[in-house]
């Protein structure tokens, strides 16, 4: 945390007044005690961006109406006004110039997932890292779940022994209607494929599912077979997908995700099955996990003190995040972030929990495989497995 109460200044690019995550993101920085949003370039127009930096309180000569604009001027701020990090809200496809616009003006960036959805542009960010000392970290938040990393703790320590089964689900039912069509600003970039990518729920779903069955089980998915289509009459996009999944001890498993699963809001639901029993954990009661027998006995572990998730009352009519336990754990997020920040500036580097550019790449590697094995026209619509390889960046010559 900043020393003797100092806030780390942040600047936000996206995440104005009509953004789902914005509000999400801002109540995170907020929750985290240590940082405070002082600029920012808000929106897809000039409009928009002061409408949100006068809604905030932002001082307007810190209210830009486009990000490079924000970057060429807060560049060149010295002393205790300049930025220390850029929070990245904006669609997708502005993640990664974004990202590289800010490490291009001397700025940490903390960035919405996925890292890029393009490989080609992951690959260069990865790429950027290795050519000087960027931080980096992509907003994935399970590490920041006190039930959950126990979990992944009892994995460790060999509580089930031998992982045979992971499966991971994130069912929505938000997306259930062509919201794209009626106004809805988050559910017409998600059906984008200009600002989405390549895949609707398997970018928006299905990746942070991939992190965590790696990250919990502490096993890599070495291949994978997807199947996926758009749900929803004249959607362009996959909303419903269900990926196989082969791990490198031989593992066998699922994610399934759903864009368009009516009456469901629960997030991300996690079970691991070993030779000795199971672990099971659920976005939606995030503070309690849970090991299973053979015999069926039931252990549950409530986590004192973790908030106990409370879900907005727009819960099925929008994407999950708006809950106590997720911002909280975005908070810690943040907070982490920050520590590696100060950390880095005293040249004693630290290794965090927040997620880096190498998982997020692992990420993107994920998308863009699932992606590609469910495109349309696909010359084999019943899918094939493909191996899971990460690309081996190195600097060019």
């Amino acid at each position: 945390m900043a020393k003797q109460g100092k806030k780390l200044k942040v600047a936000m690019v996206g995440g104005g007044n009509e953004s789902f995550m914005g509000r999400i993101h801002r109540a995170a920085i907020e929750a985290s005690g240590c940082l405070e949003l002082v600029c920012g370039a808000f929106g897809s127009t000039r409009q928009r961006s002061f409408e949100t930096g006068k809604t905030l309180g932002v001082d307007p000569k810190r209210v830009f109406g486009v990000y490079r604009d924000m970057f060429r001027r807060e560049s060149k701020v010295t002393g205790p006004d300049r930025l220390d990090l850029v929070t990245v809200i904006a669609p997708n496809n502005m993640h990664y110039p974004v990202t590289m616009a800010a490490f291009d003006a001397g700025f940490p960036v903390f960035a919405e997932k996925p890292m890029s959805c393009n490989m080609d542009e992951a690959q260069n960010l990865k790429r950027r890292t290795l050519m000087s000392r960027e931080l980096y970290a992509s907003a994935y938040v399970f590490p920041f779940y006190p039930a959950l990393r126990r979990l992944r703790e009892a994995v460790a320590a060999g509580a089930v022994g031998n992982i045979r089964r992971v499966d991971a689900r994130y069912y929505h039912g938000w997306m259930g209607i062509r919201l794209e069509t009626a106004g809805n600003r988050s559910a017409n970039w998600r059906t984008d494929p200009r600002r989405c990518g390549a895949a609707g729920a398997v970018y928006d779903l299905a990746g942070p599912c991939a992190f965590v069955a790696e990250w919990a089980s502490g096993l890599e998915i070495a291949a994978l077979c997807a199947s996926g289509r758009p749900a929803v009459a004249g959607r362009l996009l996959d909303d419903d997908a269900t990926i196989l999944l082969r791990f490198a001890n031989g593992a066998l498993g699922t994610i399934a995700v759903s864009q368009i699963a009516l009456g469901e809001a629960d997030g991300v639901c996690l079970d691991l099955y070993g030779d000795k029993g199971s672990l099971h954990w659920k976005q939606s009661s995030g503070n309690v996990w849970a090991r299973v027998a053979p015999d069926g006995a039931v252990t549950r572990e409530t986590v004192e003190g973790a908030p106990v998730p409370t879900p907005g009352p727009n819960r099925f009519a929008e994407p999950y995040g708006d809950d106590e336990a997720y911002v909280a754990a975005l908070a810690e997020a943040y907070r982490d972030f920050a520590q590696t920040i100060l950390a880095e500036r005293e040249g004693k580097p630290r290794e965090g929990l927040c997620v880096g550019v190498d998982p997020a790449l692992r990420v993107a590697t994920f998308n863009d495989l699932a992606a590609r094995s469910i495109a349309p026209g696909a010359d084999d619509p019943t899918g094939k497995w493909v191996d899971f390889v990460v690309p081996k960046v190195e600097l060019l010559s």
